[in-house]
């Protein structure tokens, strides 16, 4: 199986795979490879909040030509995989450092070969997603189970504020930076919702199963129902926190979290953070704070000014992202941790203090 993720933040799903007591068999940028059965798809795709996608890696094999591409192709194990009414959509072909390079035919030859391969009736009644990676003149071909939307739509996201993070990625953000879902989770730049939100779900065990998927359409999973799975039973208690100076966006987070079934965790509350008192308990936070690349008017004074996270959070772990490579000089503080990924296209910093 291959987990998808936004680059750099692979040590989320890694962390979310192996406490589900999965083997980890290799990591590249984006890209989680471990072992599975096909039965763990559905419990898969509605479990993990930090993964993007789920494919099965159908096989590997090296192309320099078309022809090697149809016989490498024809050669994987596709009838155990795809019906023979399959109608088989080539969402995506990323080519590099390959002599193989028109993505067009490249796609155009997998779809023919697979056909071939599984006797097709050209009914194309039940639709296979495929991904086709070519690197160094290896491809690797892979079946998506998660469909049109990704795991990251959630669903209770209908408004946003401006450069809101994506859900997948705030529950990396949340895994990484070493959450036990114990300690208070804050967010005093909360936007509409999105950290303090994904923070609740994570904690009260709500899975992704109020929408479709794709492997719900193959035959294999004919009997398995989204239903079957449930929340698991909690403690009512508030789990987070989010304060916002903007009244108009907590009103959008509020309607979030009521989609999201989790409003009745979550305290939402107007306040300026740079007039917060110290909070006395030792707290979890996890923060996005406008930053410049996204934002107009954000400067050095802004950030410098964001030190006072140690004095308003004392004895807490706080964890900041921003696109300022240079936070620790601005902080005067050496961060625990920091690391980059990509949140939207930007390559953004993150930093845990």
């Amino acid at each position: 199986m291959l987990a998808l993720c936004s680059a750099g933040l692979e040590q989320a799903p890694c962390l979310e795979l192996k406490r589900m007591g999965y083997k980890i068999l290799k990591v590249t940028a984006g890209h989680v490879y471990f072992d599975a059965k096909l039965e763990d798809i559905p419990r898969l795709n509605i479990s993990l909040y930090s993964v993007d996608r789920l494919l099965i890696s159908v096989g590997r094999f090296e192309a320099t030509t078309f022809d090697q591409l149809f016989d490498g192709t024809y050669s994987l194990p596709w009838e155990n995989f795809v019906h023979k009414d399959a109608e088989l959509v080539v969402e995506k072909v990323k080519i590099r450092s390959s002599k193989l390079s028109a993505t067009g035919a490249v796609a155009s030859v997998v779809k023919k070969a697979i056909y071939q391969k599984i006797n097709s009736s050209y009914q194309a009644a039940i639709k296979y997603p495929l991904y086709v990676y070519i690197k160094n003149n290896v491809v690797e071909l892979a079946l998506d189970t998660t469909g049109e939307n990704s795991l990251s739509r959630r669903g209770y996201r209908i408004k946003t504020s401006v450069a809101p993070l994506r859900e997948t990625i705030a529950a990396a953000l949340l895994l990484i930076s070493g959450w036990d879902m114990k300690k208070l989770l804050v967010d005093p730049f909360c936007g509409s919702g999105t950290i303090p939100i994904e923070a609740a779900r994570m904690a009260l065990g709500i899975l992704n199963n109020k929408r479709e998927f794709a492997f719900q359409k193959w035959p294999m999973f004919s009997n398995f129902k989204l239903d079957e799975f449930e929340r698991k039973i909690v403690k009512a208690k508030t789990v987070s926190m989010g304060f916002d100076i903007d009244e108009t966006i907590l009103k959008v987070a509020k309607e979030n979290a009521a989609r999201a079934g989790v409003l009745d965790f979550i305290r939402f509350e107007k306040k300026d953070f740079f007039k917060l008192d110290p909070f006395d308990q030792s707290v979890h936070v996890v923060t996005n704070p406008p930053y410049g690349l996204r934002i107009e008017g954000i400067d050095n004074k802004f950030y410098r000014n964001l030190a006072r996270f140690f004095v308003v959070f004392p004895h807490s772990t706080i964890c900041v992202i921003t696109s300022k490579e240079n936070l620790e000089k601005l902080f005067g503080k050496k961060p625990r941790k920091k690391f980059r990924f990509q949140n939207s296209g930007i390559w953004t910093w993150c930093y845990i203090f």
